[in-house]
Protein backbone atom coordinates (compact mmCIF):
# COMPACT_ATOMS: atom_id res chain seq x y z
CA UNK A 1 0.00 0.00 0.00
CA UNK A 2 1.51 3.31 -1.04
CA UNK A 3 1.52 6.57 0.89
CA UNK A 4 -1.58 7.92 -0.87
CA UNK A 5 -3.73 4.95 0.14
CA UNK A 6 -2.46 5.06 3.71
CA UNK A 7 -3.35 8.72 4.04
CA UNK A 8 -6.84 8.14 2.63
CA UNK A 9 -7.56 4.68 4.08
CA UNK A 10 -10.08 6.04 6.58
CA UNK A 11 -11.66 8.69 4.37
CA UNK A 12 -15.41 8.32 3.84
CA UNK A 13 -16.61 8.30 0.24
CA UNK A 14 -19.61 10.57 -0.24
CA UNK A 15 -22.10 9.67 -2.98
CA UNK A 16 -24.61 12.38 -3.83
CA UNK A 17 -27.82 10.63 -4.93
CA UNK A 18 -29.83 13.08 -7.03
CA UNK A 19 -33.19 11.35 -7.23
CA UNK A 20 -36.66 11.14 -5.65
CA UNK A 21 -35.45 11.16 -2.04
CA UNK A 22 -34.62 8.21 0.18
CA UNK A 23 -36.22 6.37 3.09
CA UNK A 24 -33.66 7.53 5.66
CA UNK A 25 -34.99 5.08 8.24
CA UNK A 26 -34.61 2.01 6.04
CA UNK A 27 -32.52 -0.61 7.91
CA UNK A 28 -30.31 -1.13 4.85
CA UNK A 29 -29.54 2.58 4.49
CA UNK A 30 -29.75 4.37 7.83
CA UNK A 31 -26.09 3.71 8.71
CA UNK A 32 -24.90 5.12 5.38
CA UNK A 33 -26.34 8.62 5.60
CA UNK A 34 -23.98 11.51 5.06
CA UNK A 35 -24.07 13.99 7.93
CA UNK A 36 -23.32 17.63 7.29
CA UNK A 37 -20.54 18.19 9.85
CA UNK A 38 -21.29 21.86 10.41
CA UNK A 39 -25.08 21.68 10.62
CA UNK A 40 -27.21 21.30 13.75
CA UNK A 41 -30.90 20.48 13.96
CA UNK A 42 -31.90 23.94 15.18
CA UNK A 43 -33.83 25.48 12.25
CA UNK A 44 -30.80 27.62 11.37
CA UNK A 45 -28.36 27.65 8.48
CA UNK A 46 -25.35 26.92 10.69
CA UNK A 47 -22.83 26.43 7.89
CA UNK A 48 -24.02 29.39 5.81
CA UNK A 49 -24.60 27.38 2.63
CA UNK A 50 -28.14 28.69 2.16
CA UNK A 51 -29.94 25.57 3.43
CA UNK A 52 -31.17 25.35 7.03
CA UNK A 53 -30.91 21.97 8.77
CA UNK A 54 -29.55 20.16 5.72
CA UNK A 55 -28.27 17.34 7.92
CA UNK A 56 -28.36 14.61 5.27
CA UNK A 57 -29.01 16.65 2.12
CA UNK A 58 -31.83 18.75 0.72
CA UNK A 59 -35.26 18.56 -0.91
CA UNK A 60 -35.08 20.95 -3.87
CA UNK A 61 -38.71 20.25 -4.80
CA UNK A 62 -40.18 21.59 -1.55
CA UNK A 63 -37.11 23.63 -0.56
CA UNK A 64 -36.75 21.97 2.84
CA UNK A 65 -34.91 19.09 4.52
CA UNK A 66 -37.72 16.54 4.14
CA UNK A 67 -36.06 13.73 2.15
CA UNK A 68 -39.11 11.43 2.11
CA UNK A 69 -39.23 9.20 -0.96
CA UNK A 70 -42.86 8.95 -2.09
CA UNK A 71 -41.85 7.36 -5.39
CA UNK A 72 -39.46 4.57 -4.38
CA UNK A 73 -36.87 5.11 -7.09
CA UNK A 74 -34.30 6.93 -4.98
CA UNK A 75 -34.50 4.40 -2.16
CA UNK A 76 -34.00 1.55 -4.64
CA UNK A 77 -30.97 3.27 -6.16
CA UNK A 78 -29.43 3.92 -2.74
CA UNK A 79 -29.93 0.28 -1.77
CA UNK A 80 -28.08 -0.93 -4.86
CA UNK A 81 -25.13 1.34 -4.13
CA UNK A 82 -25.03 0.11 -0.53
CA UNK A 83 -25.11 -3.54 -1.60
CA UNK A 84 -22.23 -3.00 -4.01
CA UNK A 85 -20.05 -1.40 -1.36
CA UNK A 86 -21.17 -3.10 1.85
CA UNK A 87 -19.32 -0.43 3.79
CA UNK A 88 -20.46 2.09 6.38
CA UNK A 89 -17.71 4.37 5.07
CA UNK A 90 -19.73 5.07 1.93
CA UNK A 91 -22.11 7.90 2.82
CA UNK A 92 -25.21 9.02 0.93
CA UNK A 93 -25.89 12.72 0.42
CA UNK A 94 -29.61 12.74 -0.41
CA UNK A 95 -30.65 15.39 -2.93
CA UNK A 96 -34.31 15.23 -3.93
CA UNK A 97 -34.88 16.91 -7.28
CA UNK A 98 -37.78 15.10 -8.96
CA UNK A 99 -41.53 15.37 -8.69
CA UNK A 100 -43.70 14.03 -11.53
CA UNK A 101 -46.37 16.65 -10.80
CA UNK A 102 -44.18 19.67 -11.56
CA UNK A 103 -43.05 20.98 -14.99
CA UNK A 104 -40.03 19.33 -16.60
CA UNK A 105 -38.14 22.62 -16.55
CA UNK A 106 -38.55 22.81 -12.77
CA UNK A 107 -37.08 19.32 -12.45
CA UNK A 108 -34.15 20.49 -14.59
CA UNK A 109 -33.55 23.56 -12.44
CA UNK A 110 -33.68 21.37 -9.35
CA UNK A 111 -31.11 19.09 -10.95
CA UNK A 112 -28.73 22.00 -11.50
CA UNK A 113 -29.20 23.19 -7.92
CA UNK A 114 -28.56 19.67 -6.62
CA UNK A 115 -25.36 19.30 -8.65
CA UNK A 116 -24.08 22.61 -7.37
CA UNK A 117 -24.96 21.62 -3.79
CA UNK A 118 -22.98 18.38 -4.24
CA UNK A 119 -20.00 20.39 -5.48
CA UNK A 120 -20.19 22.87 -2.62
CA UNK A 121 -20.47 20.11 -0.02
CA UNK A 122 -17.61 18.13 -1.58
CA UNK A 123 -19.21 14.90 -2.74
CA UNK A 124 -16.88 12.35 -4.36
CA UNK A 125 -19.46 10.80 -6.70
CA UNK A 126 -22.74 12.07 -8.12
CA UNK A 127 -25.28 9.40 -9.07
CA UNK A 128 -27.87 10.69 -11.52
CA UNK A 129 -30.43 8.29 -12.94
CA UNK A 130 -32.61 10.70 -14.90
CA UNK A 131 -32.33 12.61 -18.13
CA UNK A 132 -33.94 13.81 -21.31
CA UNK A 133 -33.48 14.51 -25.00
CA UNK A 134 -32.51 18.17 -24.79
CA UNK A 135 -29.19 19.68 -23.86
CA UNK A 136 -29.07 22.25 -21.08
CA UNK A 137 -26.17 24.72 -20.98
CA UNK A 138 -26.76 25.28 -17.26
CA UNK A 139 -26.72 21.55 -16.50
CA UNK A 140 -23.62 20.98 -18.62
CA UNK A 141 -21.84 23.90 -16.94
CA UNK A 142 -22.64 22.51 -13.50
CA UNK A 143 -21.25 19.08 -14.41
CA UNK A 144 -18.17 20.73 -15.92
CA UNK A 145 -17.62 22.49 -12.59
CA UNK A 146 -17.93 19.11 -10.89
CA UNK A 147 -15.29 17.79 -13.30
CA UNK A 148 -12.95 20.61 -12.31
CA UNK A 149 -13.39 19.56 -8.67
CA UNK A 150 -12.59 15.93 -9.49
CA UNK A 151 -16.12 14.65 -8.89
CA UNK A 152 -17.21 11.53 -10.77
CA UNK A 153 -20.65 11.82 -12.42
CA UNK A 154 -22.34 8.45 -13.07
CA UNK A 155 -25.34 8.88 -15.36
CA UNK A 156 -28.03 6.63 -16.80
CA UNK A 157 -27.87 6.14 -20.58
CA UNK A 158 -31.69 6.16 -20.70
CA UNK A 159 -34.47 3.68 -21.41
CA UNK A 160 -35.67 4.49 -24.92
CA UNK A 161 -33.90 1.58 -26.62
CA UNK A 162 -32.18 3.85 -29.13
CA UNK A 163 -28.74 4.82 -30.36
CA UNK A 164 -27.85 8.01 -28.51
CA UNK A 165 -25.02 8.68 -30.93
CA UNK A 166 -27.82 9.66 -33.31
CA UNK A 167 -30.39 11.08 -30.88
CA UNK A 168 -28.80 12.44 -27.74
CA UNK A 169 -29.74 11.76 -24.13
CA UNK A 170 -28.55 14.12 -21.39
CA UNK A 171 -26.80 14.55 -19.02
CA UNK A 172 -25.20 11.18 -19.88
CA UNK A 173 -24.33 12.42 -23.37
CA UNK A 174 -22.33 15.53 -22.52
CA UNK A 175 -18.72 15.23 -23.69
CA UNK A 176 -17.15 15.61 -20.27
CA UNK A 177 -14.37 13.46 -18.87
CA UNK A 178 -15.97 12.94 -15.47
CA UNK A 179 -19.16 11.34 -16.85
CA UNK A 180 -19.66 7.58 -16.99
CA UNK A 181 -22.72 6.79 -19.11
CA UNK A 182 -24.24 3.43 -18.16
CA UNK A 183 -26.35 1.02 -20.21
CA UNK A 184 -28.35 -1.86 -18.68
CA UNK A 185 -28.00 -5.60 -19.27
CA UNK A 186 -29.88 -8.69 -18.10
CA UNK A 187 -28.69 -11.83 -16.27
CA UNK A 188 -27.79 -13.37 -19.64
CA UNK A 189 -25.33 -10.51 -20.18
CA UNK A 190 -27.37 -9.02 -23.02
CA UNK A 191 -28.35 -5.38 -23.28
CA UNK A 192 -31.95 -4.75 -22.33
CA UNK A 193 -34.12 -3.96 -25.33
CA UNK A 194 -35.13 -0.77 -23.51
CA UNK A 195 -31.56 0.36 -22.82
CA UNK A 196 -30.05 3.14 -24.86
CA UNK A 197 -26.66 2.46 -26.43
CA UNK A 198 -23.98 4.14 -28.53
CA UNK A 199 -20.30 3.57 -29.22
CA UNK A 200 -19.67 7.29 -28.92
CA UNK A 201 -22.05 8.15 -26.10
CA UNK A 202 -22.29 5.16 -23.71
CA UNK A 203 -19.29 3.96 -21.69
CA UNK A 204 -20.14 0.71 -19.96
CA UNK A 205 -22.93 -1.82 -19.27
CA UNK A 206 -24.06 -3.09 -15.87
CA UNK A 207 -26.88 -5.25 -14.47
CA UNK A 208 -30.26 -3.52 -14.74
CA UNK A 209 -32.88 -6.26 -15.04
CA UNK A 210 -34.98 -7.21 -12.00
CA UNK A 211 -32.47 -5.83 -9.50
CA UNK A 212 -33.41 -6.49 -5.87
CA UNK A 213 -33.03 -3.55 -3.52
CA UNK A 214 -34.60 -1.37 -0.84
CA UNK A 215 -38.02 0.28 -1.09
CA UNK A 216 -39.67 2.88 1.18
CA UNK A 217 -41.24 1.69 4.41
CA UNK A 218 -38.39 -0.71 5.17
CA UNK A 219 -39.47 -2.92 2.28
CA UNK A 220 -37.59 -4.57 -0.60
CA UNK A 221 -38.42 -5.26 -4.21
CA UNK A 222 -37.33 -5.38 -7.84
CA UNK A 223 -36.86 -2.65 -10.43
CA UNK A 224 -35.33 -2.61 -13.90
CA UNK A 225 -33.62 -0.04 -16.09
CA UNK A 226 -30.51 1.98 -16.65
CA UNK A 227 -31.16 3.67 -13.28
CA UNK A 228 -30.39 0.40 -11.55
CA UNK A 229 -27.31 -0.18 -13.73
CA UNK A 230 -26.10 3.33 -12.93
CA UNK A 231 -26.38 2.70 -9.20
CA UNK A 232 -24.44 -0.54 -9.67
CA UNK A 233 -21.55 1.38 -11.26
CA UNK A 234 -21.66 4.10 -8.60
CA UNK A 235 -21.35 1.45 -5.92
CA UNK A 236 -18.39 -0.19 -7.63
CA UNK A 237 -16.75 3.20 -8.15
CA UNK A 238 -17.13 3.94 -4.44
CA UNK A 239 -15.56 0.55 -3.68
CA UNK A 240 -12.62 1.42 -5.89
CA UNK A 241 -12.14 4.68 -4.04
CA UNK A 242 -12.19 2.85 -0.73
CA UNK A 243 -10.04 -0.14 -1.65
CA UNK A 244 -7.76 1.05 -4.44
CA UNK A 245 -7.52 4.83 -4.07
CA UNK A 246 -4.22 4.97 -5.96
CA UNK A 247 -6.21 3.93 -9.07
CA UNK A 248 -9.01 6.38 -8.37
CA UNK A 249 -7.19 9.69 -8.14
CA UNK A 250 -9.68 11.25 -10.57
CA UNK A 251 -12.81 10.34 -12.55
CA UNK A 252 -10.81 9.19 -15.56
CA UNK A 253 -8.81 6.88 -13.31
CA UNK A 254 -12.02 5.34 -12.00
CA UNK A 255 -13.30 4.80 -15.54
CA UNK A 256 -10.07 3.11 -16.59
CA UNK A 257 -10.08 0.87 -13.52
CA UNK A 258 -13.70 -0.17 -14.08
CA UNK A 259 -13.08 -0.98 -17.73
CA UNK A 260 -9.90 -2.87 -16.84
CA UNK A 261 -11.77 -4.92 -14.23
CA UNK A 262 -14.83 -5.54 -16.39
CA UNK A 263 -15.35 -8.13 -19.10
CA UNK A 264 -14.78 -7.39 -22.77
CA UNK A 265 -17.74 -8.69 -24.79
CA UNK A 266 -17.83 -8.79 -28.60
CA UNK A 267 -21.61 -8.53 -28.47
CA UNK A 268 -21.11 -4.97 -27.25
CA UNK A 269 -18.70 -3.98 -30.04
CA UNK A 270 -21.35 -1.91 -31.85
CA UNK A 271 -23.19 -0.86 -28.72
CA UNK A 272 -20.80 0.42 -26.03
CA UNK A 273 -17.69 2.58 -26.27
CA UNK A 274 -15.56 0.30 -24.09
CA UNK A 275 -17.23 -2.95 -25.21
CA UNK A 276 -17.17 -3.76 -21.49
CA UNK A 277 -19.76 -5.07 -19.08
CA UNK A 278 -19.61 -5.18 -15.32
CA UNK A 279 -20.22 -8.72 -14.17
CA UNK A 280 -23.02 -9.70 -11.82
CA UNK A 281 -20.38 -10.88 -9.38
CA UNK A 282 -18.64 -8.11 -7.49
CA UNK A 283 -15.85 -10.53 -6.54
CA UNK A 284 -14.79 -10.65 -10.20
CA UNK A 285 -13.71 -7.03 -9.92
CA UNK A 286 -11.29 -7.98 -7.13
CA UNK A 287 -12.67 -5.31 -4.82
CA UNK A 288 -12.90 -7.42 -1.72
Amino acid sequence: MNSYSQENSEKDIVVAIIDTGVDVNHPLLRNNLWVNPREKDNMKDDDGNGYADDLHGWNFVSNNNDLTDNHGHGTHVAGIIQQRTRSSRVKFMILKYYDPSIPANDNLMNTVKAIRYAIKMKADIINYSGGGDERSPMEEAAIRDAQEQGILFVAAAGNEGRNTDLVGYYPAGYKLNNIISVAAMDSQKRLLASSNFGTGSVDIAAPGKNVFSALPGGKYGYMSGTSQATAWVSGLAASLMLNRPWEALNPEGVKKALVKSGVKDRQLSRKIRSQTRISNLQAELNLE
